[in-house]
């Protein structure tokens, strides 16, 4: 007689050890870690020298992005970046998805009047490999919008890490990568106005573990006005996860994090070229005998586009803070 598959694998047919999957020749594959080095080889491709970043998304649709463009300037205002990150988008032409006519979709515009974002008035932009080269970081809205621009790019080429993928951005471990494991959902939250954030509560943690799935699905009229909140069988209100709203609120979450995960990168540029200049300057015990107020003129003297980054405070700190280090180093006192 056949024994049933269940008691073929149930833990009383087989001892404990053979059940355990057997360790592996290396280290343990770990998602934090892979989106940690992913968001870390993307950051050290970023050039902040010129004090601010360009950023393009990628669609096959017309649609979602111009709408992530909309949304990254105004989440980039609220957090005193309009100067720092500049969105644009673009459309892979030759794409199924992609409408004849270049105008903004009827539903794009509608979505534009409800967020009151203002990228909805322009023709849409075809893509094309030309724009790797002027822009800092290119956002493709889902796996075979990045696959396609990959394939289309010669072998090592170097312009694998500056392509990544918008729902990368929703992950705080990608985002945060700069701020060694401190930051928190709070801090998704305070980059968002309170407006917006009113539309991400009811799915901010579904968005999280979100694929780029989430953004090649087309949108329609009956998507738009989805009800946001629905009633289950038993009568409680839940976050309705089908439809525009859910989508939505990733695109706001992952605009958060980009526009997080590129001003973190600048503060980190010119934090370490700040070092180097200070290092630069002062390196023999005869420096300890400078002031702070005449460190600070001299390093404005030598470069003041760098210097200009921080304020008084900030480079005063900075310079006592090299200071002391010189005297622990030369064995003097403050």
């Amino acid at each position: 007689m056949k024994r049933p598959l269940a008691a073929l694998l149930s833990a009383s047919a087989l001892p404990a050890a053979a059940l355990a999957f057997s360790p592996g020749q290396g280290d343990f594959f770990s998602l934090q870690n892979y989106q940690r080095s992913r968001a870390e080889a993307t950051s050290a491709n970023l050039d902040a020298s010129r004090f601010h970043f360009q950023i393009m998304f990628v669609d096959a649709d017309n649609f979602h992005g111009r709408i992530a463009e909309g949304i990254l300037a105004r989440v980039a205002e609220y957090n005193d970046a309009l100067f720092t990150l500049f969105p644009s988008s673009a459309t892979i032409s030759t794409s199924p998805r992609a409408p004849l006519d270049a105008a903004a979709p009827d539903e794009a515009v509608e979505i534009c009047n409800l967020l009151d974002l203002t990228t909805c008035s322009e023709f849409g932009t075809a893509f094309d490999l030309a724009y790797l080269d002027e822009y800092d970081l290119i956002i493709a809205m889902d796996d075979d919008i990045q696959s396609l621009i990959l394939r289309s790019l010669p072998p090592e080429s170097g312009y694998e890490q500056k392509i990544r993928l918008l729902s990368e951005f929703l992950s705080i471990d990608f985002c945060g990568v700069q701020q060694n494991g401190t930051m928190t959902d709070q801090s998704f939250q305070d980059m968002i106005e309170p407006t917006l954030w009113e539309r991400v509560l009811p799915f901010y943690n579904t968005t999280k573990g979100a694929s780029s799935g989430i953004f090649a699905d087309a949108t329609t009229w009956e998507d738009i006005y989805t009800p946001r909140i629905i009633l289950t069988d038993t009568g409680a209100a839940v976050p309705n996860l089908s439809g525009w709203p859910m989508v939505e609120a990733a695109m706001v979450v992952a605009c958060a994090g980009v526009t997080r995960f590129c001003l973190d990168t600048m503060d980190v540029q010119f934090n370490a070229a700040f070092q180097t200049l200070l290092e630069a300057h002062f390196h023999r015990p005869e420096h300890l005998g400078i002031t702070v107020e005449q460190a600070d003129d001299q390093l404005r003297k030598g470069s003041l586009s760098l210097t200009g980054y921080f304020s008084p405070k900030q480079r005063h700190n900075r310079i006592e803070q090299h200071l002391e280090s010189l005297r622990s180093k030369f064995g003097e006192t403050s």
